[in-house]
């Protein structure tokens, strides 16, 4: 069994960081995390391919030309292959990392004599460290390749489009920031509920384990609710830019159908970018605080 870092009397480690945590997990396992990244990577640059293909093969279409077609189709096929293949290959990497670092983590905890209730719940919260990386990294990389890669593809289109991605990024990232703020209470709430979950069903009145699910309900109605008024807000911006976009990209002299077509995939695709930032903000928000706990 491998020796984590240097544990205190409570069990928990000193000055531990969600950077931290996450980079010792993946180090343990680096070689397979690196392979199944490259192919997240690849997969991510061929779907970024997939609007530019698709607008060349109407564009060829409606000459009669069915080169942009084949184009299209081999890149679409190659992008499903490489993901098919990583989705599987992910499974076996990190169902394996999970094993091992519950394994861990029961192991030391209960010779630091932490309760047992309290290590079965660290043991459940240790798992979204696992689901972070196997999940929620592919998902930020992903969201990248969105909005970074958007940007780079319409830039080739339109300058002014850009410009407009560009802006709505700062009041996105203001409403991300409070959020995370935010969310990061209602976490740590919810999860010492967790951790004293098995002695409330153990122990507990029938009042107060009515209470302790009372409580777990409305952190979680709270988490959803701050979600959704950060979404609400960012789609009022993101309104904005498809209207100055439509605006802008059909008043442009002699502009093709398929290149309009392709603009807006890769608007749709910025869009996408920006939606998922919400759900990963509130994801490492909680890390922060679990990993105190573990």
């Amino acid at each position: 069994m491998e020796s984590p870092t240097a544990i205190l009397p409570d069990g928990l480690p000193p000055k531990a960081t969600v950077f931290g945590e996450l980079f010792g997990l993946i180090h343990q396992n680096r070689w397979p995390v690196i392979l199944a990244y490259v192919l997240l990577v690849v997969e991510n640059l061929l779907r970024l391919a997939q609007p530019f293909l698709l607008g060349q093969a109407v564009n060829g279409l409606l000459t009669n030309s069915y080169l942009g077609l084949w184009w299209f189709l081999g890149g679409h096929a190659s992008h499903m292959f490489v993901q098919f293949a990583r989705q599987m290959y992910d499974t076996r990497v990190y169902s394996h990392m999970y094993a091992k670092r519950v394994t861990n983590l029961v192991c030391y905890q209960r010779e630091a004599k932490v309760p047992t209730s309290r290590v079965a719940a660290r043991a459940a919260l240790s798992r979204q460290f696992i689901t972070f990386v196997e999940q929620q990294v592919p998902k930020l990389v992903s969201a990248l390749f969105s909005c970074v890669g958007a940007i780079a593809m319409l830039f080739y289109y339109d300058w002014r489009i850009v410009i407009a991605c560009l802006v709505i990024a700062l009041p996105v990232f203001v409403l991300n920031y409070i959020y995370s703020h935010s969310v990061k209470g209602v976490s740590r709430v919810l999860h010492d509920r967790w951790e004293d979950e098995v002695e409330i069903i153990e122990k507990a009145s029938d009042e107060e384990v009515a209470t302790h699910y009372n409580g777990m309900t409305s952190c979680w109605v709270k988490m959803s609710d701050l979600e959704a008024r950060t979404t609400g807000l960012t789609e009022f911006f993101v309104m904005g830019l498809m209207a100055f976009a439509l605006l802008t990209i059909c008043r442009i002299p002699g502009i093709l159908a398929g290149d309009i077509f392709a603009v807006f995939r890769y608007l749709m695709m910025f869009v996408m970018g920006i939606d998922t930032i919400p759900r990963l903000v509130e994801q490492f928000a909680r890390l922060k605080d679990i990993v105190q706990r573990l």
